[in-house]
């Protein structure tokens, strides 16, 4: 039993192989979102931990999206619409889910620098032919930011339905990368 944020997030940052880009399939089908975690154990420790008033909220809900719990990281940021981490967390939990139309929906809400510094990165210049971003506007720069999340978002549903599995590693590590970021972000 993992009982403290810190040993709660130092497994579930270290933990191997890489989750996959669609989370498990969920076991009770009866909720609107609902999840398989990857860590049973450790989905009660995190439970727990929003217990306590010391923890971010965002950053239980975050450490619910590492340990593959879609729903019970849903049912924090749900209630949460309207704020940058919660809104960036609801777009992840639904890609994750599968649920590609709804991420897009979601990747228009999203506006906060933390999105931009993600999807303006290197690692994210393939989905897109703008390669010299500091010169843009910001309001261009958050455009070209939704574009190449939609982008990755076409490409993690693409290679779902492929069997190309050197592209799907690679879209997991950028989708790790990204959680962990995320991760951090909401630790703040």
């Amino acid at each position: 039993m993992a009982s403290t944020f810190e040993e709660i997030s130092k497994i579930l940052l270290s933990r191997t192989p890489l989750p996959s880009l669609l989370a498990p399939p969920p076991v009770d089908r009866s909720k609107s979102v609902s999840s398989t975690p990857w860590n049973q154990t450790l989905h009660d420790d995190i439970s727990r931990l929003g217990k306590d008033s010391n923890t971010s909220l965002f950053a239980i809900a975050s450490l619910h999206l590492l340990n593959d719990d879609i729903g019970s990281c849903h049912d924090i940021v749900e209630k949460h619409g309207g704020h940058a981490i919660a809104d960036y967390l609801h777009y992840l939990l639904h890609r994750r889910e599968g649920d590609y139309w709804n991420a897009k929906w979601w990747i228009r809400q999203l506006k906060s620098q933390e999105f931009k510094s993600v999807y303006l990165t290197e690692q994210y210049n393939s989905f897109s032919n703008e390669k010299n971003i500091n010169n843009l506007s910001n309001n261009a720069q958050l455009s070209e930011a939704q574009k190449r999340a939609q982008a990755f978002v076409d490409r993690c549903e693409q290679v779902e339905k492929q069997n190309n599995e050197q592209e799907k590693d690679l879209l997991k590590q950028m989708q790790w990368n990204e959680m962990k970021t995320v991760f951090n972000f909401a630790q703040k």
